[in-house]
Parts: structure tokens; sequence; C-alpha cells
């Protein structure tokens, strides 16, 4: 499994889809955007003796309570854990830890329904490739 197949499949482990983030902008350009409640997040990888890289994912939800965006956001946090959470990939393992600012709640202007929390992870590549 590649890096961004691991990732792939970590985020996707949460019971809602998830999707690179790049990717919903080309899927609402062709009119094919994902429903709410969905999961977006950064592909950068590195390898091992490199320095430690930073990436953002973001809970989306549509509702006018925080509740259930919060419960996830809880889940997602306790998955990683205090010590971080091991994923395996081709060539090593990719240790994926939360990053401070852990989460931040952001709202839509044009929309009060939409809920997002951006979140910060800190990745650490112990691959040889």
């Amino acid at each position: 499994m590649t890096k961004a197949e691991a990732l792939q499949a970590f985020f996707s482990g949460f019971g809602i889809p998830a999707y690179e983030e790049n990717s919903v902008y080309s899927m609402a350009d062709r009119g094919e955007a994902p429903s709410m409640p969905y999961l977006t997040y950064e592909v950068k990888t590195d390898f091992f003796g490199d320095f430690d890289t930073n990436i953002t994912f973001s809970l989306w939800y549509r509702s006018y309570k925080w509740t259930d965006i919060h419960a996830k956001s809880d889940e997602i946090s306790a998955a990683i854990g205090r010590v971080g959470k091991i994923l395996s990939c081709d060539g090593g393992r990719i240790l994926v830890m939360k990053s401070q600012p852990w989460a931040q709640d952001m709202g839509d202007d044009s929309d009060d329904a939409v809920k997002r929390i951006l979140h910060n992870l800190t990745l650490r590549y112990y691959t040889n490739n």
C-alpha cells in the first residue's frame, strides 16, 4: 500500500466518505459534489530522516448544531490517541500525531448550516522511499 493509499485508508475508517482535498473541487466542477457529512484531507509525503510533515484535514457537516461534528472529531482524536497512530505502508510506517491546535470550529458566512472543523496533524515517515 502506497503512502497516499495508507492515508486514504486511515481517513476512510471513520464511517463517512473521505476525499483528498483537491479532488472535491474537481468533483464540484463536474456537478458531482459530495453530500455532507464528509472529510477532506491533504496528502504530503516524505521519507525517513527528513522533518516532520504537517497536514490538515477537515470535517464537513450540514446541521444547525455542532453536536454530531464534535462527536466525530472526538472519535478521530481517540483513534489517534495521545502518542499517535501507526499506519503501515510500502517501505515502512507512518506515525500520525495530533498537532496544535488540534481542532478549530469554522462556520460558513454564506450558509449557517455548514459546519467545518479544521484539524492539524503531524506525520512522521519511517520509510525508505
